[in-house]
């Protein structure tokens, strides 16, 4: 697990280490610059020119410690300072003193060199970017050169991921001890590239006295995923009720119920409309169906079925309407574990008796519009501040929130996540029934509601980061991701 952090909470880990560690700030310095230019080394040949580009703080300090560092191993450095030399810190002017001891080229002006290393802002930067730096910007962004942005490409808000007006475009961005949250939420990561987050030298300790910082989940958290006992048969590894589908919908059933099974599931059973039956059938023969005509619902078969599993997966393609209330309201009343999903989400939003009835074992997995309608709150206003609605859901109703979107937000109690697995060819019909799916195919083999919300999240992401190795982002399909589940399980 790793943790995501603002920039102010950066800042915190930086001084508690240098004030109560007793770890230098010189010598943390030397490690940050250290990391970007063994980077640019490993990537980029000494036959390339290269520019450092730096601010008058600590950030424009760590920059000309990479020129130095580059310098002495035989590349074409220059210098270009974007700020007030006069108001620079103590560290930027020892810094500075050392290029110029030992004869780095200062230039007047950007220059068209092969790499450029952003170091004008760090972490505390929150007001919009404007005169002279503005223009340094732009024509950073203008030029072809391979952009290094030292710690986090100047222009982005490391609290939110807003641009401030303007940001560099960086290939790569080398971040210091965590991430930072405008390193991986948008629009802030499109101009990240590829981040590194460089460990240099923060204890653990230091992390620790962050209060309630965001998580990631990493490779290693695969672990977390309870391991399949040789003495054991289906029901070891849950009873997986599906309510999806309609008339004239049949993919959000199969989808939902094949992630499911693919998690691990022991055994799925599909309620869905009497349409459904014969394709479903074909699809998935292991799975159980049961159906239900809307004329002639019959209310004591959907309860035999509530009665009959461990967890319930209720909305995919189900339509809104009265059956599907009364549906909804009877999941929420059983007090079983379960995964709710688009129109059960919508149904939700618009009767607030049901929507009280949200509970602690319970994952709603709304997109953007779907959150808006059950917080009554514009989608813009929503985007300005995913983590902050995420977390409203879980506080108000005390669900576990799983907040879709490019970078999808997971609220439980106590903790709350950033997921950073997965890619754009997700955005593809039928990836969110399969995400309903992993987590309660997990909850099934016992992995716990918190824990099948944030790893459920990451593992359906890395599924789908898997499948476009055999395909293209924009050919990728639900089924894809689907069929790269048990490689991500196999780990």
């Amino acid at each position: 697990m790793n943790s995501i952090v603002t920039g102010k909470e950066m800042k915190k880990i930086d001084k508690y280490t240098i004030e109560n560690i007793k770890v230098p700030g010189i010598v943390l310095m030397e490690r940050a610059a250290l990391s970007v230019a063994s980077l640019i080394m490993e990537k980029e040949g000494t036959d390339q020119s290269v520019q450092i580009v730096a601010g008058e703080g600590n950030n424009g300090a760590d920059g000309l410690a990479v020129a130095r560092m580059l310098y002495l191993n035989g590349y074409d450095v220059v210098v270009y300072i974007a700020g007030d030399e006069s108001k620079a810190t103590d560290d930027f002017k020892t810094q500075l003193q050392i290029i110029r001891n030992l004869g780095v080229k200062e230039v007047v002006e950007i220059q068209d060199r092969d790499i450029t290393v952003d170091a004008i802002f760090g972490v505390g930067l929150s007001r919009n970017v404007e005169g002279k730096y503005k223009e340094v910007i732009e024509k950073i962004n203008k030029l072809r050169t391979v952009v290094y942005a030292v710690d986090i490409p100047s222009g982005v808000d490391a609290d939110t991921g807003k641009v401030l007006g303007v940001a560099v475009n960086a290939a790569f961005t080398v971040t210091f001890g965590c991430y930072k949250i405008g390193t991986v939420l948008y629009p802030g990561a499109e101009h990240c590239g590829e981040v590194i987050v460089s460990d240099i030298g923060f204890p653990q300790k230091a992390v620790d006295a962050v209060e309630g910082a965001i998580k990631c989940a990493t490779i290693s958290d695969l672990d977390l995923i309870p391991k399949r006992m040789n003495y054991s048969n289906k029901g070891t590894y849950g009873k997986i009720l599906v309510v999806a589908g309609s008339k004239d919908i049949s993919g959000a059933a199969i989808m939902t119920a094949l992630a499911a099974f693919k998690t691990g599931a022991g055994m799925v059973r599909i309620f869905t409309h009497s349409a459904n039956r014969n394709i479903i059938g074909k699809v998935i023969p292991e799975a159980m169906i049961n159906t239900y005509e809307l004329d002639k619902f019959d209310e004591k078969a959907f309860e035999a079925c509530l009665k009959w599993c461990s967890v319930v997966a209720i909305g995919p393609g189900i339509g809104t309407g009265t059956i599907q209330s009364m549906m909804v309201e009877k999941v929420l009343e059983s007090d079983l574990p379960a995964v709710i999903d688009a129109d059960a989400i919508n149904t939700i939003a618009n009767n607030e008796i049901i929507k009280k009835k949200l509970r602690r074992n319970v994952v709603i997995t709304p997109h953007l519009g779907e959150m808006s309608r059950l917080l009554s709150v514009p989608i813009e206003e929503i985007t300005k501040d995913l983590v902050k609605y995420a977390k409203k859901i879980n506080y108000v109703y005390g669900a576990n929130v799983v907040l879709k979107d490019a970078r999808t937000i997971i609220a439980t109690e106590g903790q709350t996540y950033i997921n950073i697995s997965g890619n754009n060819g997700m955005a593809t019909a039928g990836s969110g029934d399969v995400l309903t799916g992993i987590i309660a195919g997990l909850i099934g083999i016992n992995a716990g509601v918190d824990v099948a919300s944030f790893m459920g999240t990451y593992i359906h992401g890395l599924a789908g980061d898997y499948a476009i190795t055999e395909t293209t982002k924009a050919g990728l399909m639900a089924t894809d991701i689907i069929k790269a589940i048990p490689e991500v399980m196999e780990r």
